[in-house]
């Protein structure tokens, strides 16, 4: 009797190995790329999404030319998808641009009594404008001022320059090699210098506040805006850039490409869009604004993809 329960233990045991093996080897596969500064919340939307949906092996990868991705990072306005066919691009989030200096300038009591306004920030930031809408004539804190920016493809130069109306080659000063989180360092060994970056590089993700050392430089904008963004707490910044859209500071889209037959992909990101975007403040991101996000949805459900779901 004894050896009849210990075969058929053996059996049971065999037959749940086979079965949990066989699941392991049909697991859903995605391949996501991600850029740098976005990799902590890519990583939140991963582990989430895995918690809900065991059956995906999602993979990320921070090399966005992997010719194994399905689901390719969309950041700054130079990393577009000129390099795949028939894709669709949807946004799952939003960062911000900011201007920053060192808390040690001896320039910020005097553009704290003279705010940047649209003209003064382009004569700090850029070369004579080549439209004509100025010339860059003061001899005071644009020439006493190192810029420092991104070199890179994916810097966010990029959109700091075409938001205004200028190129990259017009960013005045220094160019930095390798991310733009290397962009604080260099203001911090310059007193007198100036930069931008996004909100999780300016502020500390776990405090809330700017990061020991930097400084934000004032804009010329609203009373109760600029009040808000001296408060240097980044919950309030997001809460403000959400409600209120400031010309002054620049916001990007940010997202995946993939290939309209990719059915997992569009799966993990139908995800995102309905339940993933409640983890985009804590990493210092934006929310996809509420009419994109329902025109988003409506396209992944959209009855041409019904006979791939």
């Amino acid at each position: 009797m004894k050896k009849i329960r210990f075969i058929q233990l053996t059996i049971a045991l065999l037959v749940i190995t086979a079965s949990a093996f066989g699941q392991n080897n049909h697991k859903k596969s995605i391949h996501i790329s991600s850029a740098r500064f976005a990799t902590s919340l890519v990583e939140k939307w991963i582990t989430e999404f895995n918690k809900k949906n065991p059956e995906f092996d999602v993979i990320l990868s921070t090399n966005s030319s992997d010719s194994a991705v399905d689901l390719q990072f969309i950041g700054p306005p130079s990393t577009g998808t000129s390099e795949l066919s028939d894709v669709i691009v949807t946004y799952t989030g939003r960062y911000v641009l900011l201007p920053i200096t060192n808390e040690e300038n001896p320039l910020l009591q005097e553009l704290n009594k003279k705010r940047l306004n649209s003209k003064r920030l382009k004569e700090l930031f850029f070369l004579d404008d080549p439209l004509g809408d100025f010339t860059n004539t003061s001899k005071k804190t644009d020439e006493k001022a190192t810029i420092y920016s991104g070199n890179q493809s994916s810097s966010f130069a990029n959109l700091f320059a075409l938001h205004f109306g200028y190129t990259t080659a017009d960013i005045k000063g220094k160019k930095i090699a390798g991310d733009d989180i290397y962009l604080n360092n260099a203001i911090l060994k310059d007193l007198t210098s100036a930069t931008f970056n996004h909100l999780n590089y300016i502020f500390d993700i776990e405090t809330r506040k700017l990061k020991d050392g930097l400084a934000l430089l004032p804009l010329d904008i609203k009373k109760g805006q600029h009040e808000i963004l001296k408060t240097a707490d980044i919950d309030q910044t997001i809460a403000l850039l959400e409600e209120e859209s400031i010309p002054l500071i620049p916001v990007g889209n940010m997202g995946f490409a993939f290939r309209k037959e990719q059915t997992e992909a569009k799966e993990f990101l139908y995800w995102v869009l309905t339940e993933g975007q409640r983890y985009n403040h804590a990493y210092g991101f934006l929310k996809t604004e509420a009419d994109h996000l329902a025109e988003q949805l409506r396209a992944i459900e959209d009855p041409r993809y019904a006979s791939s779901n």
